[in-house]
């Protein structure tokens, strides 16, 4: 919330990475976007109940609004705000994986996904495992004493069995390594499909495997995309699996209710692709739109520059110019978000006082 929080006078130095005010005419390419887009993304937003108040009193409008005066909206109710000093960020893109499963265990499906434990505990500040390096987020009493909870190789090694913490079985580890990356997935089970999301994690820090295998030699920085990764993973399954255990952070899902038609964000709001951004909440409030100016990204046949709805967070997303695309359900999708890693420039839009 480091944007708002300067704006009411709180001390923070991240907040003073926001405090420039610039005109419309400053955003790149800002005449030229589909802003009704945005604004149908921004009106998911202001629905949640978590959403800011200065941003919840702006719903009526945005309801009210039609598309052709989508920009005008934005104009009118929002200041745009550079960071100063100017930052050089980085876009990356993410998805909603589709993945092959059954709510029971079978010869195919045979991979558990589990749902939260019921012993897993957030770590507070002055926590030991919080001050360890690098410091986990979460951990499980035992004896009375605070532990750094199970890792994935010890989760996949059987830790969790015979906890009845399954909500389905997957039928390919990758697939599912897949899914506890991009924080959620949609499970093709035999009754249908149905969504899931992110509802913890183990605590421990992500470890990126595609950073793995470039420091390693394996995998070429400048060709090191999704599906380059995916190949060779498959390519001997049994070295994928020691790899996959090398980022020890664990994901546990919870079922969205059926009739779900997108995956929802940290705020709540169902994710618009090409349109919901996940961010840095130490930067940014969720809720709040942000323009990117990517201009070395081609993004649906023309340079990435457009105005994005804040709807979501991520291990990985550290920074006040570090964004992460949401790009889509599905294989093709995948491609898309596993492309993306280019420069960009955040203008964060805060809205106007009443």
């Amino acid at each position: 919330m480091a944007l708002w929080q300067w704006q009411h006078g709180a001390q923070s130095e991240k907040a003073a990475s926001f405090i420039s005010p610039v005109g419309f005419d400053s955003l790149p390419g800002w005449e030229t976007d589909r802003h009704a887009e945005a604004l149908i993304a921004f009106r998911k937003s202001v629905n949640q109940p978590r959403v800011l108040a200065e941003l919840a009193r702006l719903k009526e409008a945005a309801l009210e609004c039609r598309p052709s005066q989508a920009k005008s909206f934005f104009e009118n109710f929002f200041t745009p705000f550079a960071a100063d000093p100017p930052e050089r960020g980085l876009l990356t893109g993410y998805f909603e994986p589709e993945l092959e499963a059954d709510y029971r265990p079978t010869d195919h499906c045979s991979h558990p996904i589990y749902g939260r434990p019921s012993d897993l505990v957030l770590a507070k500040p002055g926590d030991a495992i919080s001050e360890r390096d690098p410091p986990l987020t979460a951990g499980r009493l035992a004896d009375g004493e605070f532990l750094p909870y199970f890792t994935r190789a010890e989760i996949d090694d059987g830790a969790l069995r015979d906890r009845n913490l399954e909500i389905a079985y997957a039928a390919d580890a990758i697939d599912l390594f897949v899914m506890h990356v991009q924080g959620g997935g949609v499970l093709k089970l035999p009754q249908g499909q149905r969504r899931v999301t992110f509802a913890g994690k183990n605590g421990h820090p992500y470890t990126s495997i595609a950073k793995t295998l470039i420091a390693r030699g394996e995998l070429d920085a400048n060709a090191a995309t999704l599906d380059r990764l995916l190949a060779w993973m498959r390519a001997d399954t049994a070295r994928a699996r020691v790899l996959m255990q090398e980022n020890q952070s664990y994901i546990f899902f919870d079922m969205l209710p059926e009739g779900e038609t997108a995956p929802r964000g940290s705020l709540g709001a169902p994710l618009t692709a090409g349109r919901s951004l996940a961010v840095d909440p130490g930067y940014h409030t969720l809720g709040l739109p942000i323009w990117v100016n990517a201009p070395d990204l081609e993004f649906e046949g023309a340079p990435f520059a457009r105005l994005m709805i804040a709807q979501d967070t991520g291990s990985a997303i550290r920074g006040a110019a570090r964004g992460d695309i949401f790009c889509g359900t599905g294989a093709q999708a995948g491609l898309v978000a596993g492309r993306i890693k280019h420069g960009c420039q955040f203008f964060a839009l805060a809205p106007k006082p009443d």
